[in-house]
Order: C-alpha cells, then sequence, then structure tokens
C-alpha cells in the first residue's frame, strides 16, 4: 500500500513537474509576415497568435491538417504543439498568382541560434 501511494505521488510529481516546463511562445501576426518567421520550442510547448496585421487573418498548416481562424484584428488564438503537429503554416488569405502561398511561418524544435 505504502509502495502504490509512493508510486502515485511520483508519478503526480512528475506530471506537474512536466506541465511546469512548458512554455508559452508569441508569434505576432502582422500584415505581410509572420514574427517571429521561426519559433523555437519545446513539444507540449503553447503558441500564442496574435493579430496585429489591422484585418481579419486565417491560418493554415502545411499540410492542411489544421487551421485557425478567423482571427479578428487584435483577437489572439493558442494551440499546444506536439510531434504530430504540422509545423509550418501560411497565411490562408495571401495567394500569388500561381496559388502559390506567399506569407509563412515555421515552428521548430531545434535549439535556437545563439548570438
Amino acid at each position: 500500500m505504502k509502495r502504490a501511494i509512493f508510486v502515485g505521488l511520483t508519478t503526480a510529481a512528475l506530471s506537474l513537474a512536466t506541465a511546469a516546463q512548458a512554455d508559452e511562445h508569441v508569434v505576432l501576426i502582422l500584415p505581410d509576415a509572420y514574427f517571429p518567421k521561426i519559433t523555437y520550442m519545446d513539444a507540449g510547448d503553447t503558441v500564442r497568435f496574435i493579430n496585429a496585421s489591422g484585418s481579419t487573418h486565417n491560418i493554415i498548416a502545411k499540410n492542411d491538417s489544421w487551421a485557425l481562424g478567423p482571427i479578428a484584428v487584435d483577437a489572439e488564438v493558442t494551440m499546444v504543439i506536439d510531434n504530430t503537429v504540422q509545423k509550418t503554416f501560411y497565411d490562408a488569405d495571401q495567394i500569388d498568382d500561381n496559388g502559390e502561398f506567399i506569407v509563412s511561418g515555421n515552428m521548430s524544435f531545434a535549439s535556437g541560434p545563439v548570438n
């Protein structure tokens, strides 16, 4: 019985420690760009997209596996990123004459650049 309680408490403590380590990253939606263009993160982190573009905005994943929007001016939307989430995304409203997306952003689990 004591062992079961110990295992339960240890599992709970590890779960809290993992949750406490998750970070939130902010991506600004600008009229013709995402800032930052690449967001470096870990699985389990949250990304908060803030629409600072001056118009309603829609975001779509490269493989169409997820979409956010419409996101109103000055509104924000959050999502948790895991290993299965497509990490390249586009401004669904900005397409060139060939049907290609003009504005893109990326999320990466790689180490960020060091200055």
